[in-house]
């Protein structure tokens, strides 16, 4: 989620020119232009809805999913999809056949660019999603008595909101101490509704090509920890008869043994290979054929995407995982069905209990599955409301 204090799109000038200079020089003239609100809206006569993304890959899907949403409610609106960091390849995909409807860098929060871009885009409404709401444009929006919806975001210093949608506990928390939010919605997750829940498992056989190996998935690694993975990787039995796939926001520099996703020939692996997964397009068919998951520290989409596997799956922060889910399922069905786990040491021993008990870990995936088709048939109803009120707009 973009951060309050990122220099490259915040408010203070002579950083804002650094990197407007910096893209200048990469050739990227469209991001410095954006940067300083040289926007254009699409052309036609609707009126305009601006969703504003942040420079993560799950803000983005989660933006570029609430366009599909908006387009399907609202024919007569353009539509403008403003975001930090492109994702090429989920944009050609997710935002293919959109009529009315632009994509492109966003301007950043100097007072400058915010009046430039609320000119050119004279917006009906903004929804701000999963990104900390910036203050400049919070405030001016409150001053033009522009609706605003607050989407998975961090509680806002300024400005007046319409609704607010938390995705988790923590979120919907300081949202209520904040008191600028004039409805907050129920607690739960929109990604649910991103993920691919049904996929089958075939992917296991093209990995292990007929062998009888275990293929095992650690989800929300950082980069900074590849190294650590690979000496545990190295140097446990499970190696002998498994392959283990890595997961993470920013591949990074993997080390030299392991083998990118986005490279693989979809040939049999070894016993003991190390597939990193660096094309997120990757990642339901692996939640779907791993004998078990262990979560970091993923992202949104990548948490919900290895739950809708159906799959045991331990955590190392159980705590910040509950909170994930509001308190009556965190307390009930949720309780005891995330494995805490503190190193890896105590992650083999748990992956080798469910491959010795393979009825075992099929009833904790099914309970997991159940988990997740519950948080997305309860962000079905709050999509559903948060809809009608832009139709109502």
């Amino acid at each position: 989620m973009s951060s309050l204090t990122d220099r490259a799109y915040g408010s203070g000038s002579l950083w804002l020119w650094w990197h407007g200079l910096r893209d200048r020089l990469r050739g990227d003239h469209a991001r410095a232009n954006a940067r300083w609100g040289h926007l254009r809206p699409p052309a036609g006569g609707g009126r305009l809805v601006w969703v504003e993304a942040g420079d993560e890959e799950g803000s983005v899907r989660l933006a570029a999913g609430m366009l599909h949403a908006l387009r399907q409610t609202r024919r007569d609106l353009r539509l403008v999809l403003s975001f930090e960091r492109e994702y090429p390849l989920l944009l050609d995909r997710e935002l293919a056949g959109l009529e009315q409807t632009g994509f492109g860098y966003g301007p950043s929060d100097a007072t400058r660019a915010v009046r430039r871009t609320l000119r050119s885009f004279a917006p009906l409404g903004v929804l701000m999603v999963a990104r900390h709401p910036a203050p400049n444009l919070s405030a001016a929006l409150e001053a033009a008595a522009v609706r605003c919806v607050a989407l998975h975001t961090t509680a806002a210093a300024a400005g007046r909101f319409q609704a607010v949608y938390p995705a988790d506990r923590d979120q919907a928390e300081a949202w209520q101490r904040c008191g600028r939010a004039e409805y907050i919605a129920p607690q739960v997750d929109l990604t649910t509704l991103l993920v691919e829940a049904q996929v089958d498992p075939n992917l296991r056989g093209i990995l292990c090509g007929g062998a009888d190996f275990a293929v095992w998935c650690l989800i929300g690694v950082s980069p900074q920890r590849f190294q650590e993975v690979d000496a545990w990787w190295s140097g446990s039995g499970l190696g002998r008869r498994g392959i283990l796939m890595v997961s993470t926001a920013h591949p990074g520099a993997a080390p030299a043994a392991w083998l990118r996703i986005s490279a693989w020939h979809r040939t049999p692996l070894a016993a003991g290979s190390t597939v990193l997964i660096d094309d997120s397009r990757w990642l339901p068919a692996v939640a779907a054929s791993s004998d078990a998951i262990h979560a970091i520290n993923p992202d949104a989409w990548t948490f919900w995407q290895a739950l809708a596997g159906g799959r045991p799956m331990s955590v190392a922060d159980r705590t910040a995982v509950l909170r994930r889910f509001d308190a009556a399922t965190a307390s009930g069905p949720a309780d005891g069905l995330f494995e805490e786990v503190f190193a890896f040491a105590q992650l083999e021993q748990f992956w080798n209990a469910m491959r010795a008990d393979p009825i075992g870990a099929r009833l904790r995936g099914d309970a997991l599955r159940r988990l997740f088709w519950g948080e997305r048939r309860r962000a079905g109803e709050v999509n559903r409301e948060l809809l009608k009120r832009v139709f109502q707009w």
